[in-house]
């Protein structure tokens, strides 16, 4: 059995990879486990897994555990990172490598669902991603935001008479302290997406010199209540990356 996983900031995803499906889709916050912890833990509940697909912004160190660890349980480690070329990406950053994996992954995704169309994808996780995709596959370049519990939380760290904020029940007329933070942080972040989206169609298309139609796509945690309260229109596939790293599963683009 193959297993692709997502190591985030603060969670882990994950699904498993039968018959060139994704099933068993999986999410877990690390809590007080470290990032390697909860995902060993995780892996023993498969005790046929033979082959893992990771896509990790844990950096170095996690990864040369992480590699023991399968070594020493025989299993198959393949690691997703990002290059300057490689399934179907051409990457304009200014050191291809240094992208972080997941938003390459997720490129990857896009441009396999989406094949010959301009995409803006947004990844909305502890940080918010928002990265320009050409229908040619290049990757031109992209923003990094506070994601949305860093908006209402850098704002309750400073103030000692505000102790919580709310974005379940969002409200422009917010009547209390805590859903006027938690509304002011939402519909923030829903702006700043949708002008950051808007500015670069606007820069692609005065690039390529024509109006182009362009497929916004919403990724990650909390990319079902951006989709809900945005006003322009986007695909919501908060699963992006688990499906990118199904290219690094069938190709040679791992190592």
């Amino acid at each position: 059995m193959k297993l692709l996983v997502d190591m985030g900031n603060s969670r882990l995803k994950s699904a498993q990879y039968t018959n060139g499906q994704l099933q068993q889709f999986f999410s877990v916050a690390y809590a007080k486990q470290s990032p390697l912890e909860c995902l060993t833990a995780h892996l023993n509940t498969y005790p046929d897994i033979r082959e893992v697909t990771l896509v990790s912004v844990l950096g170095d160190r996690f990864y040369q555990q992480l590699k023991c660890w399968c070594q020493a349980n025989d299993i198959i480690l393949n690691w997703a990172a990002s290059s300057k070329q490689a399934c179907g990406i051409q990457s304009r950053y200014y050191e291809p490598e240094s992208l972080g994996s997941d938003r390459f992954v997720a490129l990857v995704g896009a441009r396999k669902l989406f094949p010959n169309q301009c995409c803006i994808v947004v990844d909305c996780g502890t940080a918010v991603t928002v990265d320009a995709l050409t229908a040619e596959g290049v990757f031109c370049g992209g923003v990094i935001i506070p994601g949305l519990r860093l908006w209402g939380d850098s704002l309750v760290s400073r103030a000692d008479q505000l102790n919580a904020h709310q974005i379940q029940h969002p409200a422009v007329f917010a009547r209390d302290t805590a859903q006027a933070i938690g509304s002011g942080s939402l519909y923030g972040l829903v702006g700043a997406i949708e002008g950051l989206c808007q500015r670069m169609q606007q820069q692609l298309s005065q690039e390529l010199g024509a109006e182009l139609e362009v497929t916004r796509i919403l990724c990650g945690g909390d990319a079902a209540l951006v989709a809900e309260h945005a006003q322009l229109s986007f695909e919501l596939l908060p699963e992006l990356v688990l499906m990118g790293l199904v290219e690094f599963t069938e190709t040679s683009c791992a190592s």
